[in-house]
């Protein structure tokens, strides 16, 4: 859509503000629903693409996304409100968030202002883990473990409020048990330099892939540096299916055992 078409293009009770994304399946919009008296709330929503068909993978993965989004509601989650079609599309609403993704959030700091510090840095991680810990013990209603697995744990899927609020985003590619989406055999999922070797190998994954995730963006917090810096994603895949992970010791010598450890 165009900026003059979004002017006055509404997806169900959401007015279209601002592209701020787009995917291979979905784009992703700035929005405002109004309501009586002058009442205004900003919202995020998730429009799929109309050249979707309604039997292939991509609308598998974005109902699957839509399933498990109304299962999770925890503080360090972003929260999904509505799932619904309009005009023959399906699009998910999501809270809007004040802030910037990890990822943003560790860009080259303008001069004069100070990078991120690694006691801030932890923090976020910790409770990015307290998000990934809750999904992964979600059950379902009748108390049957889902074993949800998020699969793509990065800094870009990591979200902080300018309150200081951790938020984990888009379990686009999350798996879980009784999942009706299949991945095609052989297509990889997520970004390379934050996956597990267990990912390349086409067969099941678990939760430790999420943790795996986590532990290579700690790596980075406290080398201040990414781990796989300058390499190409098949000589990381070759590096990860060697067991050749770099020590954290070899880039931070001064980092404390425990920390190590």
């Amino acid at each position: 859509m165009s900026t003059e078409s979004l002017e006055r293009s509404y997806v169900g009770k959401y007015q279209l503000i601002a592209e701020i994304g787009r995917g291979g399946a979905a784009t992703v919009y700035l929005a405002v629903m109004q309501g009586a008296t002058g009442f205004t709330k900003l919202f995020v929503v998730k429009l799929l693409h109309s050249d979707i068909g309604f039997d292939g993978e991509e609308m598998s993965m974005f109902m699957n996304e839509a399933r498990l989004a109304a299962r999770l509601n925890h503080p360090n989650v972003v929260q999904s409100l509505e799932f619904e079609e309009f005009e023959g599309r399906y699009y998910l609403a999501m809270e809007y968030l004040e802030g910037q993704a990890l990822s943003r959030v560790l860009s080259p700091a303008p001069e004069g202002c100070a990078p991120l510090r690694l006691d801030h840095h932890l923090q976020i991680l910790c409770d990015a883990l307290g998000g990934l810990h809750y999904a992964h013990e979600l059950c379902d209603y009748d108390g049957t473990p889902l074993n949800i697995v998020h699969r793509d744990v990065s800094p870009h899927n990591v979200f902080v409020t300018y309150e200081g609020v951790t938020k984990l985003l888009d379990f686009g590619i999350a798996k879980a048990t009784g999942s009706k989406s299949n991945t095609t055999s052989g297509a990889l999922k997520g970004k390379v330099a934050y996956m597990s070797p267990d990912q390349f190998d086409d067969g099941p994954v678990d939760r430790r892939v999420d943790v795996f995730a986590i532990g290579v963006m700690l790596w980075e917090a406290i080398a201040q540096r990414r781990m796989w810096k300058g390499l190409a994603d098949l000589e990381i895949i070759r590096l990860l299916m060697q067991g050749s992970i770099p020590s954290i010791e070899s880039a931070a010598p001064s980092v404390p055992a425990e920390l190590a450890r």
